[in-house]
């Protein structure tokens, strides 16, 4: 496999449990750089501001139970933390593509308008999709342990859909996790 890298900036997205981080961390390994995971940006942005100024991201600290609120809910508190967090993450990569440092970022709070306000092949997107759920609650479990998260695994496949639906209005490249074994070969002929 080739190493060509002809861009800066790579943003990986999509749901709990479909596999990008295990994309992104391939993808690292192949061009030798790092992976910046958007949740750790999240817990930052979270410890540093309040409700009146993020309250998507402050949403769950009501006492308001995810459970207890239904999937579309929870899709829509998804998209609602994503677009609350593009002006920090546009500020990540900006920097990234004016100091010329080549980084992976990757997590489900990746917006897809995020990733179409970018023109031109310094920053690159890829967002990854698995359809079915008992995948998802298997990546779940290896992930976290436990039993298995049937809810979860039902917000991942509703998050995912309109992930997809957008990412295909826009134009960015959505690719299925499976078959696992030629992910990384699909992945970088995206990319390359």
């Amino acid at each position: 496999m080739s190493k060509n890298r002809n861009w800066t900036v790579l943003l990986v997205g999509g749901a709990s449990g479909t596999g990008k981080s295990c994309f992104a961390k391939a993808i690292a390994r192949h061009y030798g750089i790092s992976v910046l995971e958007i949740d750790d940006i999240n817990q930052s942005l979270k410890a540093m501001t309040t409700k009146d100024t993020l309250p998507a991201m402050h949403y769950f600290s009501t006492g308001l139970d995810w459970m207890n609120i239904g999937v579309s809910e929870n899709v829509n508190w998804l998209i609602r933390v994503s677009k609350e967090m593009i002006p920090a993450l546009t500020a990540i990569i900006k920097r990234h593509l004016e100091d010329d440092v080549p980084i992976i970022m990757e997590g489900d709070f990746l917006c897809p308008d995020l990733a179409a306000s970018f023109s031109g092949s310094e920053v690159k997107s890829l967002f990854i999709m698995e359809r079915d759920k008992n995948q998802i609650l298997q990546n779940l479990m290896n992930r976290e342990g436990g039993s298995p998260q049937h809810s979860r695994a039902d917000i991942s496949i509703a998050y995912g859909e309109w992930l997809t639906e957008v990412c295909k209005k826009k134009g960015i490249n959505v690719i299925e996790s499976r078959p696992w074994n030629n992910a990384l070969s699909r992945a970088l002929e995206y990319l390359e």
